[in-house]
Order: structure tokens, then C-alpha cells, then sequence
């Protein structure tokens, strides 16, 4: 669905996007790709607009078309962000060829750059030598344009891919398959082949596999199949992992997981609900909200016209109306609070209420968050996922430091959970344009410094700037996320987990940027509690969902989704984020149209990468690894320097079994499970494992669990 424009009249002045974009240029960098027909390009089209005076053009329209040739553009009108910068994404057509796509100046369809790119011969599969085959056997898969595959798939199983030229790939055969008719197709980077049937024929069914090879193993599919070949003179030792790899939000499912002897089934017992924290309630609500927001019917919206206004200056005074409770709804849950402007930028005006308590920042402390946030913590947040609205036409976001926000928290949590600042979505939809509780602007509302503790919590000003910085770029996401999905594409709200996975990706990004610049101290604030979170989730995933929108819920599940993203984006592509923000899909199919994968393979992989990845003396496989962060010697350090947060090493600790010995029972959740750990002793026979459910019956279908195994030594 494409952009709905939204007229409004023109503020005299305000921020410099209100110029009228001037000029258009290519980003060399994306021009000229190529890629087989039917694939999506690895980087989306880009260009840069600016204002006659040579400034970013922030929230220019920039209309797309494919000029020649066939092809699908993500979005046929686009957003620049503020560094005046617009994309699209491109999947290629059917047809082998040059591809023309033109990017204009919507204002000025004359202002135009041309893109060419090139749809090579795609991949395509004419025979399997043999057609007939078995568990560990080697196969030729014989064709045209497979030089660069990178996947083999026979049916639902993904095997590796051991040589590979333009006419040829070799494959080893898995051991657990349906025998029977089987379809073998292939992947060269985004593109898959035609699928060509061939016939498994079972055997002993041996998973023989070397050190760092692996395969992932559906339950119902080939219940009973997965037999382990005897050690030789050495100890060998797998990874097994149990994972309900579904991207359907919010189930929950029991496993068996069964070796060869009959002994009684180790139950793994769920951990009792933590107790949700006051923050987390609050940010679940305007979450929700959103979500409701974004379902409500949208009729023809008629913004009010914006009156001129002055540009803004230091000193001058402004009214809002704040939320004063958590849940606020009526207008009398919304404060009326005059605040006086401390900063003024060229995107960020910083507020502080005229109310607020002693001893608070001074003029150069404004000036420091100020600047931070529009240098760094802006520039990220729009340069990642794109441009956040600008309902009252001044080019501004205001940064509002309030006590209101103080006092949205009790004296008695301040020792546990503390709300440092928000974004509302009724802020910024044009529909409550004439509701009272809406300021119809852009607004980050935050505690204010309060070092005596007068309004109920104790802020010192070091403690206020740096929780409203990493507050202020995760809601701004959530602020472009709602402008991009609901309000300039009519979409529903995005799914809470990648919704917040994208926030803490935020403050991550934000992070890198200031350690980039040299401020070790604001990138370890803002990528800590990204850390804290996936080493909390990485304790007990089986516990908790990595796919959710039944609310935010837990640090552990914001964990997971941040680490999921991370691993896409190390794996696929860094400039991947803003393609999962500029859409109106959601949730899993959303992650899939851009990783050009299946939501089942992205998450199987990623939950063995969480343990493989830099697993010393491991040939972990390029596929299974983080490359921006090594997370093993980043949680030994956390653990030395605070043992009290970070309490292991490392926080993955499998259950060790011995082969063939054992049962173990456990808890799945939509994207999560566990890992355990299965020792071979040296001159041990052969065993076999079988998944179930507690009843030694197939396991729901919809849950689709399924069974990774990756040998360690």
C-alpha cells in the first residue's frame, strides 16, 4: 500500500526540510547492481536530495517507477530521511536483462536520476546425479548459473553446500528425510532455483556429520530418524537444540526428547512469571494503543491548517498537555504544563517545564544533550529506519522534560523500575487533531533532574542525561515506526516484538555511532541494557517468546528480538532495518520479504549461531556467526566487571546428556527452546533421538519445533 499524503498548509518558517527539495543525485554505490532474475538486489536504491541550499531536504517526496524492464519496487513513494537521503528496495522480474528504474522529485517530476541494473540468468536445476540417493550420500546437482550458491535444500531440510561452480554443486545428502519423492531446489543469494525431484531412499538413517556441519531435523516429519552413527577411539559431542521455529506470535508447546534406553524423563520445570516492572507496563500500554490506533477505521483526514509561526528561540515558552498516569485516557489524565525552550536545533528543540525542580541542568548541560541528541541519536534513528512525521510543520522533534513524567512513578518503585520518558501516538495522528489530549506535534516526553528527590525519585543530572538519551532514540523508532506503518502507508501497527526489537536496535546503532566518535562512556550506556537483555534471555530461552505481540512483557523477550535482528543484519545485510520500517507488512512476513528467507530458517539458525559464534577452537560456518559482536569475550568482561548482572561467563549453559541414555522433557515458545548438550564417549555404539510431544506423539504442526544438531567435536 502505497504512502497517504497528508495536505496541510505550509508553515512561514521553522526547520530547514520546509525549503523546497531542489536537487536529486544517485548514490553511486547502489547503482549498477546485479542479481539473478526473481531476486531481490543486496542493496536497496538510494538517493540524496537537498534544497537549493545545498541542505537535506528531510521529508521529501520521492516518487519511483521501473522505467524498463520488469521488476517490483518495495514502495513507490518514499521518504527522505535527515540526512536527505530516500530508498527503495527492488526485486528483480522473471526476465533475464538490464532493468531501468527512475527516482523524481515528487514536487518537480522533471528533477529525476535513472538507475540500470542488471537480472542475470537465475538458477536453474536440469538434473541430479544420482536421482536416487541416501542419508549421507553425495549428489551433483547439475544446471546453470549456481556458481554462487549458498543453500541446497532437499524438501524442508537445508544441507550444506560442499563445492559449487556455474555448472554444477555438491551436496551431501541429510540423513533424516521422508523417503520417498523428493524436491531438491537451491539457493545463489536471494534466488531459488526450480525444484527437481528426486527419491530418498532410507537406510540406517545415520547423521554422520563432521565438526561444524549441521542440519536441522523437523519431529513430525522424520519422528524416529535421527540416528547417530558409533564414535570412534575420541569423545564426540553435538549440540542439540529444540526450537519451535514458527512465526506465529504466542504459542506455547511441551517436548520429549528421547535416546535409546527407557529411563524417566528429566523434566525441565518453566520458570514461574517474573513480575512485569512498572516501565514495561507503561511502554505495554502506548504499545497497545498504537495497535488500536492503527485498527480504528481512517477516514479522509482533514488536518488543521498550521498558522504561521516564528522560528523558534532559547527562552521561549510553549504548552502541552502530558500524560499523567499510566493507562491516561480521559483528558483529565493529561497535565497542562508550560515549558520553556533550552535548545534549538535544526531537528531537536529541548523543553524543559517551567515547574521543573531546583538544581536541575544548566545551559551547557542543555546544550551537551542537545547536541547529542540531534548529531548523533537523530542521525542514527532516521538514517536506519527513515523520517518520523512532522504534523506541526516546523521540522522540529521536541525533547520535553517534565516532572509529570517524575511522578508517573511511585516513591516505592524507585528502588525497582523508574519511567524515564515516552512517546504518544495520538501526538502525531492527524485524526485527533482536534482532541484535546493530543499536542498534534512531535514529542518525547522525559523525567527532569531532581537531585533532592522532591517529586519522588532521586535523578541526579548524570543519571537524567543518560537515561533520556537511550530513552529518547528508542521511542523516536517507535515514532518514525508509527508514522511509517500507519500514518503514511494506512498499515496496522507493527508486531510488538519486532516493534521493540527495532528500538533497541536503535540505541545499539546509537551506540557504535558515539564509540565511533570516540565516547566510550555514552556507547557503553547505550548498548548495556541491549547486553543485559540478551544475556537474560540467553539464561532460559525456553521461557520466554522470541515472537510475541501479546505485550512487551519481560527485558528477556526484547532481548531475544534485539539479538534476532542483530544476527539478520550481520548475516544478510546492515542496511536491512529501514526496509523493515518503510512497509506497511508486519511481524514475520515482514521479515521475511526482506531477508528473502523463511521465518523458519532465520530462526533456526540464529538460535544455533547464539551458542556456535565464536565458540573457541570451532569452525563455527560464516552463516552461524555475529560478526559486530563477539559475545563471548564481551559477557566474560561484563561478568568480571559486574558478576552481580552478569552472573556466568557465558549464559548459555546446555543440559548435558550421554547418547542414547536419557529423556528430557521441556517448554517451547513461538521462535525459542533449549540447548542441550549430548556426549559420545569414545568407542560408544550407535544411538538414535527421537522429538515428540510428552505423550511420544507427533508434535502440534503449528508450533513446527524442530531439531538442530550441530557437531562440536
Amino acid at each position: 500500500m502505497g504512502i497517504v499524503v497528508l495536505a496541510g498548509t505550509a508553515a512561514a518558517c521553522g526547520g530547514d526540510d520546509l525549503l523546497v527539495p531542489d536537487s536529486i543525485t544517485k548514490v553511486s554505490a547502489t547503482d549498477g547492481q546485479s542479481a539473478p532474475a526473481g531476486s531481490k538486489l543486496p542493496l536497496p536504491l538510494a538517493v540524496e536530495v537537498l534544497t537549493s541550499d545545498a541542505l537535506p531536504a528531510l521529508r521529501a517526496e520521492v516518487k519511483w517507477t521501473v522505467a524498463s524492464g520488469s521488476a517490483t519496487l518495495s514502495d513507490m513513494l518514499t521518504l527522505a530521511d535527515g540526512a536527505g537521503r530516500a530508498q527503495a528496495g527492488l526485486t528483480l522480474g522473471p526476465q533475464v536483462g538490464s532493468v531501468t528504474v527512475r527516482a523524481a522529485l515528487n514536487s518537480k517530476p522533471d528533477r529525476f536520476v535513472e538507475f540500470t541494473v542488471v537480472a542475470t540468468d537465475p538458477p536453474v536445476i536440469s538434473r541430479l546425479i544420482p536421482s536416487q540417493f541416501s542419508g549421507g550420500d553425495t549428489i551433483i546437482i547439475e544446471g546453470t548459473g549456481l556458481g554462487n550458491a549458498t543453500a541446497v535444500w532437499f524438501g524442508r531440510i537445508r544441507a550444506s553446500v560442499l563445492a559449487a561452480n556455474a555448472a554444477a554443486v555438491t551436496a551431501a545428502v541429510p540423513s533424516c528425510l521422508a523417503p520417498g519423492p523428493t524436491p531438491v531446489s537451491l539457493a545463489v543469494g536471494l534466488a531459488i532455483s526450480n525444484a527437481v525431484e528426486g527419491s530418498f531412499q532410507a537406510l540406517q538413517g545415520l547423521i554422520d556429520l563432521r565438526v561444524g556441519e549441521y542440519m536441522s531435523v523437523s519431529g513430525n516429519e522424520v519422528s524416529g530418524c535421527a540416528m547417530f552413527p558409533a564414535s570412534g577411539p575420541d569423545t564426540v559431542e553435538y549440540l542439540v537444540a529444540v526450537q519451535s521455529t514458527t512465526g506465529t506470535p504466542d504459542l506455547t508447546g511441551t517436548y520429549l526428547l528421547s535416546g535409546d534406553s527407557l529411563v524417566t524423563a528429566t523434566a525441565v520445570p518453566p520458570r514461574p512469571p517474573a513480575e512485569i516492572p512498572l516501565s514495561l507496563r507503561f511502554h505495554d500500554f502506548l504499545r497497545s494503543m498504537e495497535s488500536e490506533i492503527a485498527e480504528l477505521p481512517r477516514p479522509q483526514m482533514h488536518p488543521l491548517p498550521v498558522a504561521p509561526q516564528a522560528a523558534l528561540r532559547v527562552g521561549d515558552r510553549k504548552n502541552f498537555k502530558v500524560c499523567n498516569r499510566i493507562g491516561c485516557d480521559a483528558a483529565d489524565e493529561f497535565s497542562d504544563v508550560t515549558a520553556e525552550a533550552q535548545f534549538v536545533g535544526q531537528r531537536v528543540a529541548i523543553f524543559q517545564d517551567v515547574e521543573a525542580p531546583g538544581n536541575g541542568f544548566t545551559r551547557q548541560e542543555f546544550a551537551v544533550l542537545g547536541l547529542d541528541a540531534e548529531q548523533v541519536l537523530y542521525d542514527v534513528a532516521t538514517r536506519s529506519f527513515g523520517a518520523e512525521s512532522d504534523v506541526d510543520q516546523n521540522g522540529l522533534v521536541n525533547f520535553l522534560l517534565t516532572p509529570v513524567v517524575n511522578r508517573l512513578t511511585p516513591e516505592t518503585q524507585c528502588s525497582q523500575s523508574f519511567i524515564s520518558g515516552f512517546f504518544f501516538a495520538i501526538d502525531i495522528d492527524p485524526a485527533f487533531a482536534r482532541d484535546e489530549r493530543s499536542n498534534q506535534a512531535e514529542v518525547f516526553y522525559a523525567v527532569v533532574p531532581d537531585p533532592l528527590g522532591t517529586v519522588t525519585c532521586t535523578f541526579d543530572r548524570a543519571t537524567v542525561r543518560r537515561v533520556t538519551s537511550v530513552t529518547f532514540v528508542h521511542e523516536l523508532q517507535h515514532m518514525i515506526n508509527f508514522n511509517q506503518h500507519v500514518l503514511l502507508r494506512d498499515g496496522p501497527a507493527e508486531e510488538l516484538w519486532l516493534n521493540e526489537g527495532l528500538s533497541h536496535l536503535a540505541e545499539e546503532l546509537s551506540g557504535l555511532q558515539f564509540l565511533q566518535n570516540g565516547d566510550s562512556e555514552m556507547f557503553s550506556d547505550l548498548v548495556r541494557g541491549d547486553m543485559f537483555n540478551a544475556f537474560k534471555y540467553l539464561k532460559a530461552p525456553s521461557s520466554f517468546f522470541t515472537i510475541t505481540t501479546s505485550g512487551t512483557g519481560s527485558l528477556e523477550e526484547r532481548g531475544a528480538a534485539w539479538l534476532f535482528l542483530r544476527w539478520i543484519l550481520d548475516t544478510h545485510g546492515s542496511g536491512l532495518a529501514r526496509e523493515l520500517v518503510e512497509t506497511d507488512l508486519t511481524g514475520a512476513a515482514n521479515v521475511e520479504r526482506v531477508a528473502g528467507e523463511p521465518i523458519s530458517t532465520l530462526l533456526s539458525d540464529w538460535f544455533v549461531a547464539n551458542y556456535v559464534s565464536d565458540l573457541p577452537g570451532f569452525p563455527t560456518p560464516e552463516r552461524l556467526s555475529y560478526t559486530t559482536w563477539d559475545f563471548r569475550t564481551l559477557f566474560l568482561d561484563l561478568h568480571r566487571q559486574s558478576p552481580g548482572e552478569f552472573d556466568r561467563v557465558f549464559p548459555i549453559v546446555p543440559a548435558i546428556q550421554n547418547s542414547g541414555a536419557f529423556q528430557s522433557s521441556g517448554v517451547v515458545k513461538s521462535g525459542s527452546g533449549d540447548y542441550i548438550t549430548v556426549i559420545q564417549e569414545g568407542g560408544a555404539p550407535s544411538f538414535a533421538l527421537m522429538l515428540s510431544n510428552l505423550s511420544g506423539q507427533p508434535l502440534s504442526s503449528g508450533l513446527d519445533v524442530r531439531m538442530h544438531i550441530i557437531r562440536i567435536r
